[in-house]
């Protein structure tokens, strides 16, 4: 049953982190940055900046439906071990 949760687990973490460093992203993006650091002007994230982001989104969103079913079938194939 640990390889069932683990796939659970990690579909999940798959969604979430992503959207906290999108959030983190767009927070820091429109954080004044003058002086030293910068010219004021805000650094928006290129395309391949977003690709890794995205598709590690895309693929938790993808796999936590089939991590549920094969989560559900194991409980289920226990039963009926058991009976």
């Amino acid at each position: 049953m640990n390889k069932f949760v683990g796939h659970i687990v990690t579909s999940v973490l798959c969604i979430i982190i992503p959207l906290v460093g999108l959030v983190y992203g767009f927070w820091d993006i429109h954080q004044p940055k003058t002086g030293p650091v910068g010219d004021g002007k805000p650094n928006y994230p290129t395309i391949p900046q977003l690709i890794p982001i995205i598709s590690c989104f895309l693929l938790g969103v993808g796999n936590l439906p089939f991590a549920i079913m094969r989560y559900k079938q194991n409980i289920k194939n226990q039963k009926d071990k058991k009976n």
